[in-house]
């Protein structure tokens, strides 16, 4: 059976980093980018591939990330890559942090860049826990760990940390998020954001108020831990869901 190619590290023609095939001849240059200038690691490899080794060997002198090697695991045992600065205009201190304005409720959010978009992750009540929701994303994505807020904090990617569970409001007499009672109905309402919030329906009964409050969060987005039923519906007869102006919950 043919062996498989070897799958490109990087964008270029030689398909790793740092090594450029000569305009003449046959020979390669090995080179690394240092501050934005080409550092010159030998124009006289025979191959591509000792080019790269050449690259590889610079590169983890300076400590660079795993995912910018041609052999990541051929460097050194224990290696650690330098983490990533954060960028000067980060009042936070935590990579893909930031902080929410003019929105009540939770204080800090998430997102991240993968393949060239951002990606949002959710709202979180510190800064903290929005880093390591940052940090779980980029091993899920198996981006650079040198991105990483705490490459020193062990994560299970297969289990979600716990989080508290949104409260009630304490004037809330329905006792379900984005109910309130009416005269004999109770009105289902979820924010839209700047304060303002979205009339879903009247139903007979809080519990189905509730769940249409739930299926609103959830085409919105929301987190589970915002809905009232966060572990699925609760056990009860299907007279008492499919109740309120034909919106089947």
């Amino acid at each position: 059976m043919p062996k498989s190619k070897r799958r490109k590290r990087s964008k270029s023609k030689s398909g790793y980093f740092g090594a450029i095939k000569n305009t003449k001849g046959n020979k390669y240059t090995a080179r690394i980018n240092i501050d934005g200038k080409y550092k010159c690691l030998g124009y006289s490899y025979d191959t591509a591939k000792q080019a790269a080794k050449a690259h590889d060997k610079e590169a983890i002198k300076l400590r660079r990330p795993f995912s910018k090697l041609n052999y990541p695991k051929k460097a050194p045992v224990g290696y650690t890559p330098i983490q990533k600065a954060l960028c000067s205009n980060n009042t936070i201190g935590y990579r893909g942090v930031s902080k929410r304005k003019f929105q009540k409720g939770k204080k800090f959010q998430t997102s991240v860049r993968i393949g060239g978009k951002n990606i949002y992750i959710g709202t979180y009540d510190t800064a903290k826990e929005a880093a390591i929701a940052f940090d779980r994303a980029v091993l899920k994505a198996k981006e650079s760990t040198s991105l990483l807020n705490f490459p020193d904090m062990v994560h299970n990617l297969d289990v979600e940390p716990k989080r508290k569970k949104q409260k009630v409001a304490s004037n809330n007499s329905s006792g379900y998020k984005g109910v309130r009672k009416s005269k004999n109905k109770f009105r289902s309402m979820i924010g839209i954001g700047n304060g303002k919030e979205k009339h879903i329906g009247s139903f007979d009964t809080a519990l189905a108020a509730a769940l249409a409050y739930d299926q609103a969060a959830i085409k919105a987005g929301r987190k589970s831990h915002t809905l009232n039923f966060p572990d699925g519906l609760p056990i009860k007869q299907e007279s008492d869901i499919d109740d309120g102006e034909g919106f089947w919950v």
